[in-house]
């Protein structure tokens, strides 16, 4: 009986193991991702590297709906619980009214702050979302996430230095791995600072001088290691080759005697925000626009070149000032700083 009775709680121990193991390696699972999620890829929230467009919407959708629900003044005014109800899902249509699929086509998106962050012909695609702070711009290769870029309202950034910026960001995301300095407007600053958990890895780049503002680009590490292995081409910011496709335009924007003319180029350039002029139009005219503009400023900067119509430049060359290194070692990650929302 004593053998008997041993044999089966062995038995019934095994079988509890067995049943209990798909559980185990399923809550593992869960753990290992939300590990993931605390690094740079928190940015994210419920979405994760590799998903497709369908599961990324879906769960904006869900994060917008849960707001909702979670705000007190809507669960007493049904009415109004409503009406921001709809609103939601028209956002929801309109991000997936913006999906693009990048395959060598004129959206505008070539002459704009993403420029350089995607290859067209290359298997890529993106959506776009807007809010009062930002435009971030979801890219996907071969249907799969991996890129989310984060442009910056310029009007939210009118009065931050990039230097600033960058010391939020490294309050929220520790020290950088990597800085960069170059020649802005004759001055030697900071122009870039990249971080990189293994997992993801951010650039946070400063775009003033030509769209008047700042990006934060957040890229799955591991993809991007596995398409550089394979020879894929990825887009890599500014220091992309092709960035010199901008040409005209960009050069134009960075006149400093910009006139109101110039700045809605730059509402093509970057986004509008707040007020979008271009929703419905199709896209030729929207480009149609773009080229006008660029073709005005072209002008107008060949005439200055060539003398016509303007004063005689100075003889004297404007040397570049280098400025010492930033040390960001010593930052305190706890430190509540300005209120600027760092994604």
């Amino acid at each position: 009986m004593t053998f008997r009775y041993f044999t089966l709680v062995v038995c019934a121990v095994l079988s509890l193991a067995v049943v209990g193991a798909p559980d185990t390696v399923m809550a593992q699972s869960k753990a290992a991702q939300k590990n993931e999620q605390q690094g740079l890829a928190a940015v994210l929230g419920d979405i994760s590297w590799g998903e497709r467009k369908d599961e990324v919407i879906q769960k904006m959708r869900n994060a917008m709906l849960a707001k909702l629900r979670e705000d007190p003044k809507l669960r007493s005014d049904r009415t109004l619980m409503q009406q921001e109800h709809r609103g939601v899902l028209d956002r929801v249509k309109a991000i997936e009214d913006s999906y693009i699929e990048l395959k060598g086509q004129r959206s505008g998106f070539e002459v704009s702050v993403i420029t350089g962050e995607f290859v067209q012909n290359n298997g890529e695609a993106l959506l776009r979302v807007r809010d009062d702070v930002a435009q971030r711009f979801y890219f996907f290769i071969d249907g799969q996430f991996y890129r989310m870029v984060v442009a910056y309202n310029p009007d939210y950034l009118a009065k931050v230095g990039f230097e600033a910026f960058v010391l939020q960001t490294a309050r929220r995301y520790g020290k950088p791995a990597a800085t960069e300095y170059g020649s802005v407007r004759g001055e030697e600053e900071l122009v870039r600072a990249v971080w990189n958990d293994g997992v993801s890895e951010l650039r946070v780049e400063n775009k003033k001088e030509f769209f008047a503002t700042f990006t934060m680009t957040f890229t799955d590490a591991r993809m991007l290691k596995r398409l550089e292995s394979s020879k894929r081409l990825v887009g890599k910011g500014s220091q992309n080759q092709r960035d010199a496709e901008v040409s005209a335009l960009v050069q134009g924007l960075s006149d400093s005697a910009a006139t109101d003319r110039n700045e809605r180029v730059v509402d093509h350039l970057v986004g509008n925000v707040s007020v979008d002029l271009s929703d419905g139009r199709p896209r030729e005219d929207i480009y149609a626009d773009i080229e006008e503009e660029a073709a005005a400023i072209q002008a107008a900067a060949d005439a200055k070149k060539s003398g016509k119509g303007t004063k005689k430049s100075s003889s004297k060359k404007t040397k570049t000032k280098k400025k010492p290194a930033r040390d960001f070692s010593n930052i305190d990650t706890s430190a509540g700083g300005d209120d600027l929302i760092i994604y």
